[in-house]
C-alpha cells in the first residue's frame, strides 16, 4: 500500500478468505502516541474519519490479495497460502511463486498513481467510538466486482461491538476477466 505513517491505518492482517466472497480480518490498535493525540487532552477518542480509512485501506489489501489469488489460480498454483507467500517472499530468491509475486507487483500494483484503493463510494453508520488502549479490528466482505469496481461490505468492532457498518466501493485498476 502506499500509505506510511500516521495514515497507515492497518497493522496487522490477522486473516484472509479466498474463493467467490473473498473476506479480510484486519486490526489495528489505538495508542497514545498517536499524532492526532498530541496535546490532546482525555477522554482520547479515535477519529470516526480515521477508521472509515481504515475500512478503505483494508478494503484496498482484500482486491489486491483477491487478485494475487486469481493470478495464482490462472496458472495453476495453490491459492491457500496467498499470505504466507507474501510474507515468505524474497527479492533475490529464485523460485517460480516469488517470480510471480514480483511480476503482479511490478505490473502496476506498486507504481505511484495507480488507480488502486481509489474509492469511488462511501456509505457507512458510525454507532460507536473507539478509545486509547483499545483494538481496532476491521472485517471487510468483497460482495461484487463490476469490471474495476469492487463493493464490499464493511465492519468496525471493538471486541465484538460493531462501531461502524455499511458499504464501500473502491476501484481496484485491476480487471480480471469474468468478473464483471
Amino acid at each position: 500500500m502506499p500509505h506510511r505513517p500516521p495514515f497507515l491505518m492497518v497493522e496487522s492482517v490477522v486473516a484472509y478468505q479466498g474463493g467467490d466472497a473473498p473476506v479480510l480480518n484486519a486490526e489495528r490498535p489505538i495508542r497514545r502516541s498517536e499524532p492526532v493525540f498530541s496535546g490532546a487532552e482525555p477522554p482520547l477518542r479515535w477519529p470516526s474519519a480515521y477508521i472509515v480509512e481504515g475500512l478503505a485501506q483494508s478494503s484496498n489489501l482484500l482486491s489486491l490479495l483477491w487478485a494475487l489469488e486469481c493470478r495464482f489460480e490462472a496458472k495453476g498454483l495453490d491459492t491457500g497460502n496467498i499470505c504466507n507467500a507474501l510474507i515468505n517472499m524474497k527479492p533475490n530468491r529464485e523460485d517460480y511463486t516469488t517470480e510471480l509475486l514480483l511480476e503482479f507487483l511490478e505490473e502496476g500494483m506498486m507504481k505511484p498513481f495507480t488507480r488502486i484503493g481509489m474509492l469511488a463510494s462511501v456509505d457507512v453508520e458510525v454507532t460507536g467510538r473507539i478509545s486509547v488502549g483499545e483494538l481496532l479490528r476491521y472485517q471487510v466482505k468483497q460482495t461484487r466486482v463490476f469490471g474495476e469496481l469492487s463493493r464490499f461490505q464493511v465492519d468496525a468492532l471493538v471486541g465484538e461491538r460493531v462501531i461502524v457498518h455499511g458499504i464501500i466501493v473502491g476501484a481496484t485498476g485491476v480487471h480480471l476477466e469474468g468478473t464483471a
